[in-house]
């Protein structure tokens, strides 16, 4: 089980881009706040004009597909709404943030609850790199109103935190490996 968590979504490489990642937010709030709205207004438009490709070829073979034309018209106006306005979407990133964070905790905790019932030795660096970022979001989530700098910050050091955490990790389960 815990090869399959290594290999598949905590890899060295994703601690990596964690930390280079949380440095960027952390050292460049304000520019990050902004090219993380554009980023996702770039990624939300492309997800638009995927659903829209399909629509269209679904219907040119006289399948209808509103489904698609919905996953369609909602990211674009997400879109359009990011450029124009990426002040409002910063002031919501908090709880945004606060939230993935906690999914990140969360999703953790199974795999930290697996290794106590089998005493690893990665028992450690998983409960550090499950608690943090649940203990971090919680953090933001109970006040989600503070400025969108400071949000940004603490989400680039929890991301630098996070990061480290699965680097031990993934060091103590090559190290041990089971």
């Amino acid at each position: 089980m815990f090869k399959f968590f290594w290999i598949r979504s905590a890899s060295i490489w994703l601690a990596i881009l964690y930390i280079l990642l949380g440095l960027l937010l952390l050292l460049f709030p304000a520019a990050s706040g902004t090219v993380f709205v554009w980023l996702l207004a770039f990624g939300a438009g492309v997800y638009a004009l995927v659903h829209l490709w399909r629509y269209i070829q679904f219907r040119r073979t006289g399948v209808s597909m509103p489904g698609d034309l919905f996953l369609t018209v909602l990211p674009l106006a997400f879109t359009v709404f990011a450029l124009l306005w990426p002040q409002a979407i910063l002031s919501i990133l908090p709880l945004v943030l606060g939230s993935l964070l906690l999914v990140d905790g969360v999703g953790k905790i199974p795999l930290t609850y697996s290794a106590a019932k089998v005493r690893s030795k990665n028992l450690v660096p998983l409960l550090f790199s499950s608690l943090l970022p649940l203990l971090l979001g919680i953090l933001i989530v109970v006040n989600p109103f503070q400025t969108a700098r400071i949000a940004i910050m603490i989400f680039g050091a929890s991301l630098i935190a996070d990061g480290i955490a699965d680097l031990v990790a993934y060091i103590y389960a090559r190290r041990y490996s089971e």
